[in-house]
C-alpha cells in the first residue's frame, strides 16, 4: 500500500471514529446544554421530519436540525414520530428529543372519575377537565355496537365505566377514553368473580345492585348491611324502595323524596316496580360490588339515615317508623 493510500485510510478511519464518538456522546448527553427552561411543542399529525426539526431548533430545544434528522434516519424513526403536545427542555440534546417524540411521551392530563357517577356525569367530567366532546362520549356509551366490541352486552355503559384516575392527552380520542374505562372494568371485575346466587343473578344484575348500594351507602362498613336488606326484601317479595333509583329516574343528585316522587312513573321507581331497576344507576366502587356479592347475613328489612353518613337498621316497619322519628 502506498504511503498516500495509507494516509487516506488513516484519515477516513479517524473521521469515522470521530463521528462514532460524537454520536455516542450526543446520546449519552455530554453535549447537553444547561438551560432547564421548559418549552411546549405542538406536533400535528402528518408534519414532516424537516418541519419538526426546524420547530425544535427555532424553539431552542436542539442546536442542530441536521443532527436531529441524521439521528432520525440512522435509528429508522423517520416517519414514526408521534403527534401531540410535548413538554421539552432546552437542556435536551437531539437524540433525547427524538426519543421522546418517537415514543409519544406527550403531556398527559389526570382526570379523576370518582365512584357513584353516571356515564353522563363522567362525560361532563372529561369535558370540564380535558376538553373532550361530552356528547360524543355519551353517544359512544349508548352505542350497542361499540359496547359489544368492548365486550359489554347492555343497553348502555352505565355501571361499566370503572372509577379511577385516567391520564390522557389532547390526542386521546373519545373512543379510546370509553374503551380504556370499559377495559379497566373487565380487568378489575372479571366474569369469574360473579357466581350465581339463589336468585340466579347474572353479572349485570350484580352490577345493578352494586350501583344501588353505592348511592345509598356513605361508609364502606355499612355496604354489606344495605346489600343484606335488599336481599332480604327480594326473598320476601317486597319492593326494594331504593331512593337513589327514583333520583336517577328524575335526573336528580339527591335530596328528599315527597309522596309525589314515590308515584313518579318510571321503571326505575323501585317504590312502584318490583325487583331491580332495568340498568345500573351509576359506576359502583369495588367495595360496593363486593357487598353485592357478599351481603351481611341479617334479618334487617329497613334502614333510615341518621344524617351523619350512618344508618339505623331495623327488622320491622314499626321500629323503622320509630327510627325515622328519633
Amino acid at each position: 500500500m502506498r504511503k498516500s493510500d495509507k494516509f487516506a485510510w488513516f484519515i477516513a478511519t479517524l473521521f469515522v471514529l470521530f463521528v462514532l464518538i460524537f454520536i455516542d456522546q450526543r446520546i449519552a448527553g455530554v453535549f447537553d446544554k444547561h438551560d432547564e427552561k421548559r418549552v411546549m411543542i405542538d406536533i400535528r399529525k402528518g408534519e414532516s421530519l424537516s418541519k419538526i426539526a426546524q420547530m425544535l431548533e427555532d424553539s431552542g430545544v436542539i442546536e442542530s436540525k441536521e443532527i436531529f434528522k441524521f439521528f432520525a434516519k440512522v435509528t429508522k424513526t423517520e416517519g414514526k414520530l408521534q403527534a401531540g403536545k410535548y413538554q421539552l427542555s432546552k437542556s435536551m440534546n437531539e437524540f433525547k428529543a427524538l426519543d421522546k417524540i418517537h415514543k409519544g411521551r406527550v403531556i398527559l392530563k389526570p382526570v379523576l372519575i370518582t365512584e357513584g357517577l353516571t356515564y353522563k356525569q363522567i362525560a361532563s367530567r372529561f369535558k370540564e377537565t380535558a376538553g373532550k366532546d361530552s356528547l360524543l362520549i355519551v353517544r359512544l356509551c349508548e352505542n350497542k355496537e361499540f359496547l359489544k366490541k368492548n365486550k359489554v352486552n347492555a343497553k348502555n355503559a352505565e355501571g361499566f365505566l370503572f372509577p379511577d384516575t385516567y391520564y390522557i392527552s389532547d390526542e386521546t380520542s373519545e373512543e379510546e377514553i370509553v374503551g380504556m374505562m370499559l377495559k379497566r372494568f373487565s380487568q378489575e371485575l372479571p366474569d369469574s368473580l360473579f357466581k350465581k346466587n339463589e336468585f340466579g343473578f347474572s353479572k349485570y344484575e350484580y352490577i345493578i345492585l352494586a350501583s344501588m348500594i353505592e348511592k345509598e351507602a356513605k361508609i364502606d362498613s355499612e355496604k354489606p348491611l344495605i346489600a343484606g336488606v335488599y336481599y332480604n326484601r327480594l326473598k320476601k317479595g317486597m319492593l326494594l324502595q331504593c331512593c337513589a333509583t327514583v333520583f336517577y329516574a328524575q335526573n336528580r343528585k339527591g335530596g328528599k323524596l315527597t309522596y309525589n316522587d314515590l308515584e313518579f312513573s318510571s321503571p326505575y321507581n323501585t317504590y312502584k316496580n318490583p325487583g331491580l331497576p332495568p340498568t345500573p344507576i351509576c359506576s359502583p366502587s369495588l367495595s360496593s360490588v363486593d357487598a353485592a356479592l357478599n351481603p351481611a347475613m341479617t334479618k334487617y328489612l329497613f334502614y333510615v339515615s341518621n344524617g351523619d353518613g350512618t344508618h339505623t337498621f331495623t327488622t320491622n316497619y314499626k321500629d323503622h317508623i320509630k327510627a325515622q322519628r328519633d
